[in-house]
């Protein structure tokens, strides 16, 4: 800084200097500008925070509205254990996991209405803010409720679940499992009504293991209980193994041709309402292998076929199709491209396109029987893949994206809503 001496001999600063240095001001305009900064990027990502939280609360409402609706309905439960179910669905998706655990809420306010067969769920959330506190903001504060109705359907459920080697990336076995969980708790209702919604499993890879049922599906001695494509005409129909409509058993040859032949240990198992089986038979699930994804679909539809009725035990028999009252349905997914089939030119471009064209003719033929087709694309980057499971589901309202757990979960518990009637009516 300059100073001179002035005829009074007192030390100023040279005017010319002071007005030339802006130092001082740019400093100042800075910093009046940088509290509106810190306040708008504050709002910014105190706001995202809220989305995240309103987002999470509005899905956990649902999946607790869901259960509640479906176990007043199915299981004749007060409204004190109604409640009950709620509270617990609601703490499982969002308290207990942890999701958001800068926010905070509300008692959670269940309400029933047994005549329309309705259960809504409300909660006040509440979201602590960082920056915005600058503004005098201290927290956003969000209602949400959510209402269900529920229907009073039966229910045949063929799961087909990707076992696949690539499902060992990035947590994606875990995901399918968490989210096929959460289908399960979610349509198999409580008590003595539980066997109006059965679930069978149908895990493939390479090939499908249909362990116990090796010796009454395979064409040829079994010793691994896995099978392939069956030959001739009924090769993508849901028609019972008989003399001719035997599934293939791998040979030797068939490994060396096709460069193929991983068994899953991965087994199906038949319809059943017992949660504590499926869940424990999903858990148990390891992934390895190509993908077969035409076989997937072959079996889901096989479990719940009531051609089958003659192999599955007794309480696993499908009921007829057509039956009033009845879903008869499949959830069909991968989370890559169908690059495996055994019945047709060696070579991954034909094994691709044989695959694919085993699934469009076998789509066609379970939605010709009444069977509600689901399909659910998990982080799936092959185009083909993605439009074979458009193609296969009932409609656009069915087919469902998933990038990640969080998206995966969501698109099985819409499923259970639209498998059970159950509609979010606000």
């Amino acid at each position: 800084m300059a100073y001179h001496i002035t005829k009074n001999g007192v030390a100023g600063r040279n005017t010319k200097t002071f007005a030339g240095d802006k130092s001082g001001n740019i400093a100042i305009l800075f910093a009046l500008f940088l509290v509106p900064v810190i306040m708008l990027m504050g709002l910014a990502i105190d706001g995202l925070r809220a989305l995240n939280a309103a987002e999470t609360t509005a899905d956990a409402l649902d999946a607790a509205a869901l259960a509640a609706a479906r176990a007043m309905t199915e299981g004749g439960l007060s409204d004190a254990e109604v409640s009950e179910v709620a509270n617990n669905y609601f703490q499982a998706n969002v308290v207990g996991k942890g999701k958001i655990g800068y926010s905070t809420y509300s008692g959670l306010e269940v309400t029933t209405n047994r005549a329309r067969n309705e259960v809504t769920v409300a909660v006040n959330t509440d979201v602590p803010t960082t920056f915005s506190s600058i503004a005098k903001i201290d927290k956003f504060s969000l209602y949400r409720e959510s209402t269900v109705a529920a229907g009073l359907n039966d229910i045949e459920l063929g799961l087909m679940l990707d076992v696949t080697g690539s499902m060992n990336r990035n947590g994606k076995l875990r995901a399918l499992k968490n989210a096929t969980k959460d289908l399960i708790e979610a349509i198999v209702p409580e008590g003595h009504k539980a066997n109006r919604v059965r679930i069978a499993l149908a895990p493939y890879s390479e090939q499908v293991n249909t362990g116990r049922f090796a010796d009454d599906v395979s064409d040829a001695r079994n010793r691994s209980g896995c099978v392939v494509e069956r030959r001739g005409p009924e090769m993508n129909r849901d028609t019972a193994p008989g003399r001719n409509t035997r599934f293939h058993v791998v040979t030797r040859d068939d490994e060396r041709r096709y460069d193929r032949g991983r068994c899953p240990d991965a087994e199906i198992l038949p319809l059943t309402s017992n949660k504590r089986q499926l869940a424990n038979t999903v858990d148990s699930y390891r992934a390895n292998g190509w993908t077969a994804g035409h076989l997937g679909i072959q079996w889901a539809w096989n479990l719940i076929s009531p051609h089958w009725s003659g192999i599955w035990p007794g309480s696993s028999r499908p009921h007829p199709y057509g039956q009033a009252n009845l879903i008869k349905a499949v959830v069909l997914m991968t989370d890559g491209e169908f690059n495996t089939a055994y019945t047709g030119r060696p070579g991954q471009g034909a094994m691709t396109r044989e695959s694919y064209d085993h699934a469009e003719e076998l789509c066609r033929n379970i939605k010709d029987e009444g069977v509600i087709v689901f399909s659910v694309a998990f982080d799936l980057r092959e185009r083909d893949a993605r439009e074979a499971l458009e193609d296969c589901a009932t409609d656009e309202d069915y087919f469902f994206r998933a990038e990640n757990e969080e998206e995966l979960r969501r698109a099985y518990r819409d499923i259970a809503i639209k498998l059970t009637q159950l509609r979010i009516v606000k």
